[in-house]
């Protein structure tokens, strides 16, 4: 009986070992150090007694059954307590871990459904990046912009809709763009058929699981309708009726300010080498340069014809970084403007007049004076501006 006991006890701490193992599905370092050391002392014990020679007037196997059920008894309690702790998780949690986890799953749902519900009410295309700007997702709106039905492709394939000119420039801003350069904007002409249209792509990084991935939205530049594009910046200006109207009440206010006409002198030869939309997109980047430098109060920057302006300046730090723009011929007035692959330096001719209070001109002669400003900076071969009244 004792036999059968001690082989069954042997059998039990192997098979406790295993158990656990399964049921845990990983192996304790301590249960298996000691079932190995259990089964080399049972080895010696039973095949090799003369190594334990040493150890007289002891009856080394009835201590080993000893100690083996000893050992039997430690990896069941062991066991037990692991099965206890496991029935209290499903008796008193898992109610609650499958509502957590419902509720997960829910929002996860929401979200989705209402990104996909966005997209579909957006009049603009979205290109989703891969981690390495390899490849790219696009949204329906550019697939009817290029004519194709093939929504996943590589960086290298859309880049075979764009205008040869503008590959480079476009790839080279996509590959630069990283968490020190998180964002972009540029302009580019993609293919319809056999002719071209601009877009404009304004793009971002996102983080999730530790990498960076790119979205970017593509709005096509239909230079017919102003509203919807950036050339609203253009269209929107107010006219001349409206400089008489701001100059009126700069006047009754007592203010003194600069009136300054500006004619875009080359803007005319752009549109012969390039198109009257190239020519627009020129107008608005150089008119948001005018905004940023010299005129960033409402009301100030004013559209006489298709590429005159005038800018009221009624700041004097601000005319005098103007009056030194023109005698250095800086690029604040000579404006550098990269459309796609296109580089062009908008330069202008300028005519100023200065208001004073004491002044008793009519406003129709005040604006007359302007453009005659004008006209003897269009004639004069040596400087591009020319100024009245100081």
């Amino acid at each position: 009986m004792n036999t059968y006991l001690y082989y069954t006890s042997m059998a039990l701490v192997v098979l406790l070992l295993v158990f656990s193992g399964i049921l845990y599905k990983k192996i304790s370092i301590w249960k298996l150090i000691l079932t190995i050391l259990t089964m080399a002392l049972m080895v010696v014990v039973e095949f090799f007694p003369d190594i334990l020679s040493f150890i007289n007037g002891i009856d080394v196997k009835t201590y080993f059954q000893y100690l083996l059920y000893l050992i039997v008894i430690v990896l069941a309690v062991s066991f037990k307590n692991k099965i206890k702790i496991t029935q209290n998780l499903t008796d008193y949690d898992f109610f609650e871990l499958e509502k957590e986890l419902e509720s997960t799953r829910n929002v996860s749902e929401l979200l989705r459904k209402r990104f996909i519900a966005t997209i579909g009410l957006l009049n603009d295309g979205l290109i989703f990046y891969e981690e390495d700007k390899n490849g790219l997702f696009l949204t329906e709106e550019i697939l009817q912009i290029i004519k194709t039905d093939q929504a996943q492709m590589t960086t290298d394939e859309y880049m075979k809709f764009m205008h040869p000119e503008d590959r480079a420039p476009y790839l080279q801003i996509i590959k630069k763009i990283s968490k020190k350069y998180p964002e972009f904007v540029q302009k580019y002409r993609l293919q319809i058929g056999n002719t071209y249209t601009w877009v404009e792509e304004k793009g971002k990084i996102f983080t999730h699981d530790n990498k960076d991935y790119l979205i970017s939205v593509i709005k096509k530049l239909d230079i017919k309708l102003f509203p919807e594009t950036s050339i609203q910046i253009v269209d929107s200006l107010p006219n001349e009726d409206d400089l008489t109207n701001q100059i009126s009440l700069l006047r009754k206010e007592k203010k003194i300010f600069h009136l300054a006409m500006m004619h875009l002198t080359n803007v005319p030869d752009i549109n012969k080498r390039f198109g009257r939309d190239v020519g627009n997109l020129m107008i608005a980047e150089y008119i948001k340069q005018m905004r940023f430098h010299f005129a960033r109060e409402n009301n100030s920057i004013f559209r006489i014809t298709g590429i005159q302006f005038a800018v009221i300046i009624d700041d004097e730090q601000r005319y005098a970084n103007l009056h030194r723009a023109l005698v250095s011929g800086g690029d604040l007035i000579n404006v550098r403007i990269n459309i796609g692959g296109i580089i062009q330096v908008v330069y202008p001719n300028i005519g100023i007049i200065k208001h004073d209070p004491w002044q008793n001109i009519d406003i129709s002669e005040f604006i007359s004076l302007s453009n005659k400003a004008l006209e003897e900076a269009i004639r004069n071969n040596k400087q591009n501006y020319s100024i009245f009244g100081g």
